[in-house]
C-alpha cells in the first residue's frame, strides 16, 4: 500500500507555532504522513513539531519552496549562498523531526522566469549549489534531497521528469532523488504514466494533486493508472495531497491562482480527497 498523507499548505505558507493544532488534524483524518512546508525555517517551532509527530506516530517530511533573497541560479554570489545556507537551515530541521525526506522547489528561486530557456550556466549554479547541500546532507544525516518537476509558469529550470533525473544525475550523490507532482505533470508531461515508470527507484516523493487544484476524484487524473505506475515500480517513497486553504480563498490567489473553491473547510477537502485517494490505493493494492 501507498503512504498517503497532507501538505500543511492545506493551511498556511509560513508555517509556525500557531500552527502546531495540524499534526493532531492530520493524524485524526488518518494520516501516514505529513509533509511541512517550511518557506521560512527561521520562525518553524522544530522542537514542538518533533514532539508532536512522535506523540501522533505519524511520519514527517519536510518541503520548501526557495524565495526572496536565495536563488542558486543568480550570478550574484551572496542570493546562491543565501540558498545553500536555506536549504542547510531546511536539512537540519528535517533531521531533528526525524523525517528522512526534503523535497520541492529547491533548485532554484520560486516564480523565478527569465522568459527564455534554461542556459547551460544556469543549470551548472545551480547543480554547484545543490553539491554543496547534498554534500552536508551526506554528512549530517541519511536524508533524501528530492526536486521537484513543477509547471513552466513557476520556473524554467525543471518541469518534467527526464530534467529532474538529469539534474540528479550531474549533482551526483546518491542521496539525491526526484520529486513528483500529478497537477504539473498534467501540464508539462507528454506521458504522465510513464514519466512515473521512467523514474523508478529515483522516484521518492509524490505530490497527488488533481488537474484543477480541486480534491482528488473531482478532476480528470487517472488515479488508479497512476497507483498502478507507482507499484509498478515498487514505489517505497511517500505521497501527500498539496493542497491550499480553501478558507482563504483570496488570500491565496495570487500565490497559487486558485478559481474556485472546493470545499468549505480544509477538514472537508482534506478528508474528501483522502477518502478517494484509499479507495484507488484499496483497488490497485489490495487490503
Amino acid at each position: 500500500m501507498i503512504k498517503l498523507g497532507l501538505s500543511t499548505w492545506l493551511w498556511t505558507d509560513f508555517f509556525d507555532e500557531s500552527y502546531c493544532f495540524v499534526v493532531e488534524k492530520a493524524a485524526k483524518l488518518g494520516c501516514d504522513v505529513i509533509e511541512f512546508s517550511i518557506l521560512n525555517p527561521d520562525i518553524f517551532p522544530t522542537e514542538r513539531i518533533a514532539e508532536l509527530v512522535r506523540e501522533y506516530g505519524i511520519e514527517p517530511v519536510t518541503s520548501t519552496v526557495l524565495i526572496n533573497d536565495a536563488n542558486p541560479v543568480s550570478e550574484d554570489e551572496g542570493l546562491r549562498k543565501n540558498a545553500v545556507s536555506h536549504m542547510k537551515k531546511i536539512l537540519d530541521i528535517t533531521k531533528r523531526l526525524g523525517a528522512k525526506l526534503t523535497g520541492g522547489v529547491n533548485y532554484t528561486l520560486s516564480g523565478y522566469i527569465t522568459g527564455k530557456p534554461r542556459t547551460e550556466r544556469e543549470v551548472e549554479l545551480s547543480v554547484g549549489c545543490m553539491k554543496e547541500v547534498a554534500k552536508y546532507a551526506a554528512e549530517t544525516s541519511d536524508i533524501v534531497i528530492a526536486v521537484e518537476a513543477v509547471k513552466r509558469f513557476e520556473s524554467h529550470m525543471i518541469s518534467r521528469a527526464e530534467q529532474a533525473l538529469e539534474y540528479i544525475d550531474m549533482v551526483g550523490s546518491p542521496n539525491m532523488g526526484v520529486h513528483l507532482d500529478t497537477f504539473h505533470m498534467n501540464i508539462e508531461e507528454a506521458d504522465p504514466i510513464g514519466a512515473i515508470l521512467s523514474c523508478g527507484d529515483k522516484l521518492k516523493h509524490m505530490h497527488l494533486c488533481e488537474n484543477n487544484r480541486g480534491t482528488p476524484g473531482m478532476g480528470h487524473i487517472p488515479w488508479v493508472d497512476v497507483f498502478k505506475a507507482l507499484k509498478a515500480i515498487g514505489f517505497e517513497g511517500t505521497t501527500t495531497m498539496e493542497a491550499f486553504d480553501q478558507e482563504r480563498l483570496e488570500e491565496m490567489y495570487p500565490l497559487e491562482f486558485l478559481s474556485q473553491r472546493y470545499a468549505e473547510t480544509n477538514d472537508e477537502f482534506a478528508a474528501k480527497g483522502l477518502r478517494h485517494l484509499r479507495a484507488v490505493n484499496t483497488i490497485v493494492f489490495g487490503e
